[in-house]
């Protein structure tokens, strides 16, 4: 099949060709022929009508990232074009950076760096630990159950709210409330774990961030929109809450505009939770897995709505 990557991948161009055996494939640094292309690998490429439709011959998009909001399903549906996704290769590697920025908030590991190398040598106040604070899952798919994991191992208590109950979570020691009011006002620390949809587009508001103890600290490293970052930095700003760690935002990259730059209670990554040298080898690994399973006329990971 004639493959065409949109987007840099993270991996040595070696490495995919060996995966791409029996394939005849482009790189985003090629120019392809789009007449002929049969199959596009992309990760956030916006994949509407107007940029399909240069692909006559187009049978699959393999969409290298769990999310896939980025290409348009109806026209995929009316064009009988398969689209597949990776849901689960960066598991461990957003669980851990998640965790890491609930220690980095608790212990002001950024501050204590940012001190030392000005000569300093006094924080002020004392860390906070870790173990004995209750952690709130917001999601217990596979990402909200391993983070969960990490985080009990640590002496942390487990507390969850999902649309989906999992038995997973509750072998571990997590117990399921009922709404996310009750999960908002129960935790020392809220961790996000859902996707972005319609239905949870700013599923964290003014109302559920109103909840959270002053103490608390909030933990963002599924998508951007899932919280209203207009009320989170009222929230931040007026201390209502303790501070946050955020790797997602609504509008990517983060400009100089971006309010919560002001703010000395939040940490701030570039959306780098999935972005571990092993996450980005299993991505491509199961990427072409997919490619090779349509071929076979299986549909390993395509998405349910195709």
């Amino acid at each position: 099949m004639k493959i065409h990557i949109l987007e840099n991948l993270g991996v040595p161009d070696p490495a995919i060709m060996n995966l791409a055996v029996d394939h005849e494939l482009t790189f985003p640094s090629q120019s392809c022929d789009k007449a002929e292309t049969e199959v596009l690998i992309s990760v956030k490429t916006k994949l509407g009508p107007v940029e399909l439709s240069e692909y006559p011959k187009l049978k699959v998009i393999a969409v290298a990232f769990t999310g896939y909001d980025s290409v348009d399903l109806n026209y995929c549906r009316e064009k009988n074009i398969a689209v597949c996704n990776v849901p689960a290769y960066s598991t461990n590697s957003v669980a851990e950076l998640a965790v890491g920025l609930a220690i980095s908030l608790l212990r002001e590991i950024p501050k204590g760096n940012e001190a030392i190398r000005k000569g300093q040598w006094d924080l002020g106040r004392p860390g906070i630990e870790l173990s004995g604070k209750t952690v709130g899952i917001c999601g217990t798919g596979a990402i909200g159950i391993r983070t969960s994991e990490i985080f009990n191992v640590l002496g942390c208590g487990i507390i969850g709210w999902s649309r989906t109950r999992r038995k997973e979570f509750t072998d571990l020691g997590g117990k399921y409330v009922d709404t996310l009011e009750e999960l908002c006002s129960g935790s020392d620390i809220l961790s996000i774990h859902v996707p972005s949809n319609a239905e949870t587009k700013a599923l964290i508001g003014q109302k559920q961030l109103s909840l959270i103890k002053q103490s608390a600290y909030l933990i963002n490293t599924a998508r951007g929109p899932v919280v209203d970052e207009s009320a989170l930095y009222e929230a931040l700003r007026d201390k209502h809450i303790a501070g946050a760690g955020l790797d997602v935002y609504s509008i990517e990259p983060v400009t100089r505009e971006n309010p919560f730059l002001k703010l000395d209670n939040v940490i701030l990554t570039p959306h780098i939770a999935f972005k571990t040298e092993e996450a980005l080898k299993r991505r491509a690994e199961i990427t072409f897995d997919n490619i090779n399973s349509f071929e076979r006329g299986n549909k390993l990971n395509r998405v349910d709505q195709c």
